[in-house]
């Protein structure tokens, strides 16, 4: 590191390069840039959602998140605890959560596994919870530090039995700021896990940006003050129970893993378990409303689909493809459950689609075949540990369009 540093200094020297950038008390122009990671996007969101409570166990790549927060915790009132392990850091969040705080945890997928228990209680108890997960190849410890698009079909799925859940996987670092906070707005409002698919490409990639905005309005948590009268689980058309916070007035809330009443007592009657089982459901169709259709470039000739950090080079694939006269488009997910009636549409009609992924089944192209009904037979998969690269990419294209 010295050596390269002293490089570093002769070539400036040597170049005669201005020094301004050094200067913390130089002018401001025009052409100041943004440099930003994707842990540090995330982390971002997060404070501007108003997160006010942080718990994790550390775990490469997601490390990176309760860094950027913890180093900002007093300056905006967030409390970050570092957890014994994963369990209890998702316990933990979900105790603030059920208290009112906008409560957060991130792990990779081997932590993951030991959330989804709590998960369950979060969707048993209707508590609000933001989870990230920054994949990276397994089974088991796999490969630490290197990169994955392999736990999608596993949070789709993770804790036992059916439950309305969202998952996103943002693109880059200005989609991770909004992303994030619209996973702790509709957290919130629906009063379900919302689930943020990073990875280590994403998480520990660097971009540059002439500006970074905020596009997304983060909202208050929506809580009501009860009497004696209240009733958590109160049965209603949208699935969604007024949810008022123990402490803040004369109603008694209870929460419970168990099977529930209204009131949130345990209950074995099993047509109050119909009931139940079918609130919590019933907010998928609300949901869908919610989700926004993936990014879409069209092309006549083949159609890239992509999810989360593939967005870049898939972007850059295209560009050279049609340089190359392949008229080829573009559709690539953020929000990738549930699925919204019209993305489903729009991916009928799309030509000679291609799925590139980080994994070795196709799990976006599987859920896409399950969802549509359509078979997706053209897919490019890596799970070696690394990112896709444009010209290996760009070639693969070509092969599978030959």
């Amino acid at each position: 590191n010295k050596n390269a540093l002293s490089l570093g200094q002769k070539e400036i020297k040597k170049q005669q390069l201005p020094r301004k950038f050094l200067d913390r008390n130089g002018n401001q122009n025009d052409k100041i840039r943004f440099l930003i990671g994707g842990n540090e996007a995330l982390g971002l969101g997060a404070i501007l959602a108003g997160c006010t409570f942080y718990s994790a166990y550390p775990m490469t790549p997601s490390t990176g998140i309760m860094s950027f927060i913890s180093s900002r915790s007093k300056k905006y009132g967030i409390i970050v605890e570092q957890a014994e392990d994963e369990i209890a850091a998702i316990n933990m969040a979900l105790g603030a959560s059920y208290a009112g705080a906008k409560a957060m945890t991130a792990t990779s997928g081997g932590g993951f596994c030991l959330m989804v228990e709590g998960l369950g209680l979060a969707a048993m108890t209707e508590t609000p919870i933001v989870v990230v997960d920054g994949m990276r190849p397994g089974p088991s410890t796999g490969l630490p530090t290197r990169t994955s698009q392999g736990d999608l079909e596993f949070v789709l799925s993770a804790s036992h039995d059916e439950f309305p859940r969202f998952v996103f996987a943002p693109r880059d670092p200005q989609d991770a700021i909004d992303t994030m906070i619209r996973a702790f707005n509709l957290s919130d409002h629906f009063q379900v896990p919302a689930i943020i698919l990073s990875d280590q490409y994403l998480a520990d990639s660097n971009w540059t940006f002439s500006q970074l905005k905020v596009n997304e309005k983060p909202q208050k948590t929506q809580t009501v003050l009860g009497d004696h009268t209240y009733q958590r689980y109160v049965l209603t058309e949208s699935g969604i129970s007024p949810r008022a916070l123990p402490g803040m007035s004369n109603a008694l809330v209870i929460a419970d893993s168990d099977e529930h009443d209204e009131i949130g007592h345990l209950t074995e009657d099993l047509k109050l378990r119909v009931q139940m089982h079918e609130k919590r459901m019933k907010k998928i169709e609300s949901m869908k409303k919610e989700t926004r259709l993936p990014v879409y470039i069209p092309g006549k000739a083949t159609t890239l689909i992509g999810w989360g950090s593939t967005y870049g080079v898939l972007f850059e694939a295209r560009e050279k493809l049609i340089h190359l006269g392949i008229d080829a488009g573009l559709l690539h997910f953020t929000d990738i459950y549930p699925l919204s009636t019209d993305a489903l549409k729009m991916l009928k009609s799309v030509p000679d689609p291609i799925v590139v992924e980080g994994n070795y089944q196709g799990q976006l192209a599987r859920l896409l075949e399950r969802e549509t009904q359509t078979h997706f037979s053209y897919r490019i998969n890596r799970y070696d540990g690394r990112p896709f690269f444009v010209n290996e990419l760009v070639n693969q294209i070509r092969e599978v369009l030959s």
